[in-house]
């Protein structure tokens, strides 16, 4: 058993850790500690958030609407990690000036990335987009298809 001499004796060691390395604490302590409160507290995850926010605060058939709507729950509630408006609109240009019959999106996570290029591809083009986690597919989905989009279209 360790003494309490010992054990007062790391208490200076571990102040200086804490406040030397404050900014790492407190990234741990948002993006780790926190949403998981959230998600203990809400019985949603971070996600299914944003998926009601949009489904209760954006137009439905209106994807502009609907990534706006996204990009506000991004910079006032919660943090996201989709394209974002500035990287979005070079992804919609490059969409635009390459004009693809086929696109494949690798990790789709809530659909923000899909509806930026869907908007932007020619009507006899495909997207095809993967999504590894169940339940952040069934949310793209459902945003992509809250959008207007379906396998037709």
């Amino acid at each position: 058993m360790v003494s309490p001499a010992i054990a007062l004796a790391f208490i200076p060691f571990l102040m200086t850790l804490l406040i030397r390395y404050r900014y790492y604490f407190l990234l741990f302590w948002r993006a780790v500690i926190l949403r998981k409160v959230q998600d203990y507290l809400t019985g949603l995850s971070r996600e299914e958030r944003a998926f009601q926010y949009v489904m209760t605060h954006s137009i439905p058939g209106d994807p502009e609407n609907i990534l706006s709507t996204f990009d506000a729950w991004c910079s006032h509630s919660e943090y996201l990690s989709n394209v974002g408006p500035e990287k979005g609109k070079i992804l919609e240009r490059l969409i635009s000036e390459n004009v693809p019959l086929t696109v494949l999106e690798l990790g789709t996570y809530c659909g923000y990335s899909a509806l930026r290029m869907a908007r932007r591809l020619s009507p006899n083009a495909r997207l095809y987009t993967v999504e590894m986690d169940e339940g952040n597919a069934a949310l793209a989905e459902k945003i992509i298809r809250l959008a207007g989009f379906d396998e037709d279209t």
